[in-house]
Order: structure tokens, then C-alpha cells, then sequence
């Protein structure tokens, strides 16, 4: 096998070790679908006492396109032969739109920004340890998820059906808090502009969250996701106003949430 492969064998066994994993797990032949494929052979030990190489080899180009395979993952994806070192979080940022948990067969998958990343093994602490995605963006998918029944993957990865997700959280708010009476599809359409109220510094509330939230996922951070409309929003929404070029009044109105929440 060569370098890279070993450094994700080592990689994922301490992984596994450290979550408990393998104590009640079913035997290969047991996994549906698995029962008749061959699994592969290899000395474990110098997998997992692999630490890297002083000149490691350097992975061959990732494609621009792959097409789901069946028994395809993201993470057996991104360890094929010629996928350039990419790791599974760089397929996730450069497929928002993907469901990793539901792929399908024929499915594709971009590459895109993810094959420039070249990731070559090295040495690495045994305490070390990896975290993708962002935490206040995990934090943002479980509050829509528990507020609004949204039903989105709790990653940390901001994309479509996240930002989808705000703007039926918007319009659910819209409808119980002054009867607007909005289709709750999480699109925003002409309907859902003209229902919009002005929120504004002194504004506290589920609407002053969904404000805060879309502003921090557009990268504008509001400080604290405290649904209080204090300085730190008012400055995000202050440098987003004049960053799009709008006027600068601090008010999250029509115009303003029109270009937060739009295509």
C-alpha cells in the first residue's frame, strides 16, 4: 500500500479506538449488501504504527467529476487511487448541496476547489485530534432542527438547504408572529419580501436570531447568538449593509434581508 493509504488506515484506527468503536460491531459478512464482496488483506501492525515519511509521495490529480460507484462513501472517495489526497471534509465544502448520508448510485460529485487540496501525511501528536465543519454553524443546524423541525445534517457546513432552512424559520416567525400567512418553503419569493418587518438595534427575539444566524453564515459574525439586537449585531449588519452596497441605516428591512436571503 502506498504512504498515503497507511496514514489513512492509522488516521481512522485511533480514530475508532478513541469513540469505543468495534466492541459490538457486526463481522464484514454480516453488513447487508457486503456479504458477498471481498475484503482486503494486510498487516495491521505496521498500519497502525505508521508515522509518516520524510518524503511522502505526492497523490496523482484529483478528477473533476466522480460518479458514485455503488458502496460508495465520501470517505471511500476520497482514499481512491488519484483523488489527489482530498479528505471528506473538502468534498462536503465543495458539494453543499450533497446529502452524504443518501448518495446514489450515478450521483455526481464535484471536485471542484476540493482537488487543489493536497494533503501529505505527517507526524502527529497520539492526543491530536481533528474537528470539521463550524461549531456556531452546528449550532445554527440544531436550533433550526429543534425550532422549526428543519431536518437538516448537523455538520458545521453552511450551504443551500441551510440557508433554505433560515428562510422557512423567517417565514414560520412571519406567519405566528403577525399572520402574514406565508407558504412556509423556504424560498424567497416576492410574497415573502412584502411580509418582511423592519427589525432593528433594541429588537429581541426569534426574528433578531434568524438575523443574527444568516449574518454569521453570509461570514458577518453578530458576537453571541443571543436573539438580542445589540452593538455586535448592529456592526455586523453595519459592514454587510456596505459591503453589498446598500444604505448603511442599520435596519435589517426589506431591501436589506432581500439581498441576505437571496439567490
Amino acid at each position: 500500500m502506498d504512504e498515503a493509504t497507511l496514514a489513512s488506515i492509522a488516521e481512522f484506527h485511533a480514530a475508532l479506538v478513541k469513540d469505543g468503536i468495534g466492541k459490538y460491531d457486526k463481522a464484514h459478512n454480516e453488513m447487508p449488501g457486503y456479504s458477498w464482496k471481498a475484503y482486503c488483506q494486510y498487516n495491521y501492525r505496521d498500519a497502525f504504527d505508521w508515522k509518516g515519511s520524510k518524503t511522502p509521495a505526492e497523490p496523482a490529480p484529483a478528477p473533476d467529476v466522480y460518479t458514485i460507484q455503488e458502496g460508495d462513501t465520501l470517505w471511500s472517495i476520497a482514499h481512491k487511487d488519484g483523488t489527489g489526497g482530498v479528505q471528506v471534509e473538502d468534498l462536503i465544502k465543495a458539494n453543499p448541496g450533497i446529502d452524504p448520508t443518501k448518495l446514489k448510485i450515478g450521483q455526481k460529485i464535484n471536485f471542484g476547489n476540493a482537488k487543489d487540496v493536497i494533503v501529505q501525511p505527517d507526524i502527529k501528536e497520539d492526543n491530536e485530534t481533528s474537528n470539521s465543519g463550524d461549531e456556531t454553524i452546528r449550532s445554527i443546524q440544531k436550533t433550526l432542527n429543534s425550532r422549526y423541525g428543519t431536518d437538516l445534517i448537523v455538520d458545521g457546513f453552511n450551504g443551500p438547504k441551510t440557508k433554505s432552512s433560515l428562510i422557512k424559520a423567517l417565514q414560520n416567525e412571519l406567519n405566528k408572529q403577525f399572520n402574514k400567512k406565508l407558504v412556509v418553503d423556504g424560498k424567497w419569493g416576492a410574497e415573502t419580501k412584502a411580509a418582511i418587518v423592519t427589525v432593528q438595534k433594541g429588537a429581541k427575539g426569534n426574528l433578531t436570531w434568524i438575523l443574527q444566524a444568516a449574518l454569521y453564515t453570509e461570514g458577518y459574525n453578530p458576537g453571541l447568538l443571543d436573539s438580542i439586537f445589540g452593538k455586535d449585531t448592529e456592526s455586523a449588519l453595519s459592514k454587510f449593509q456596505k459591503a453589498k452596497m446598500l444604505t448603511a441605516d442599520k435596519k435589517a428591512g426589506k431591501v436589506t434581508l432581500t439581498e441576505l436571503f437571496a439567490e
